[in-house]
C-alpha cells in the first residue's frame, strides 16, 4: 500500500481568513469551530500567513499595558508560513510535524493557493489506517481482524500477560 499524501488526508472545508479581518472576528471563528489556526490568504487565495491559537494569545499580551488592543489578522498572524505540498507522502509530513512546532500546515498548489489544510489529527488517522505495516502488524496474510494501532496495542499487551 503506497503511503498517503496529503491530498489524501487533507480537509478541505476549514476555515481561511483574510488579512483585513478584524482579530476578534477571527478569534471567534477559530473558538466556533474548535480550530488550532487556519490560513490566511489573499484575495487570489494564495497563502501569505497562518494565524494560530499562539498568535491569537499575543493580543492579550499586546494589551496589557494599554487596555483592549485591536487590530487586523495581519497584525498577529505568523508570516511566511510554512506549507506543504498535495503530493507530499505522510512520512514527510510526519517529519515535518516532529521538526516543528506547528499543529497545522495549510497544503497549497503550485501557485501558492490554499487547497486544505493538514493537522497532527489527520496525520495520526492516517497513520492509523495504513493496514500494512509490518512492525505492527507482521507481513502478508498474517494481519489480525481489526487492524489498527489500538488494536495492535491490545494485542501487543494481551500476549505480554499471556508470558
Amino acid at each position: 500500500m503506497p503511503s498517503p499524501t496529503a491530498q489524501d488526508i487533507m480537509a478541505r472545508s476549514e476555515a481561511i481568513l483574510s488579512p483585513d479581518t478584524d482579530i476578534y472576528v477571527a478569534m471567534k471563528q477559530l473558538l466556533k469551530r474548535k480550530l488550532t489556526g487556519a490560513p490566511v490568504v489573499d484575495e487570489k487565495k494564495v497563502l501569505v500567513g497562518m494565524l494560530t491559537e499562539r498568535d491569537c494569545l499575543k493580543v492579550l499580551v499586546g494589551g496589557a499595558f494599554e487596555g483592549l488592543p485591536s487590530g487586523t489578522v495581519s497584525d498577529y498572524m505568523t508570516s511566511p508560513a510554512e506549507s506543504i505540498a498535495p503530493t507530499a507522502n505522510l512520512y514527510d509530513i510526519v517529519h515535518k510535524f516532529l521538526t516543528r512546532s506547528y499543529r497545522k500546515f495549510p497544503v497549497v498548489d503550485e501557485s501558492g493557493a490554499v487547497v486544505g489544510q493538514v493537522s497532527r489529527r489527520d496525520t495520526l488517522i492516517a497513520l492509523e489506517s495504513v493496514k500494512d505495516n509490518p512492525r505492527l502488524y507482521g507481513t502478508g496474510d498474517a494481519l489480525p481482524q481489526g487492524t489498527g494501532v489500538d488494536s495492535a496495542m491490545r494485542s501487543a499487551r494481551a500476549r505480554k500477560r499471556d508470558d
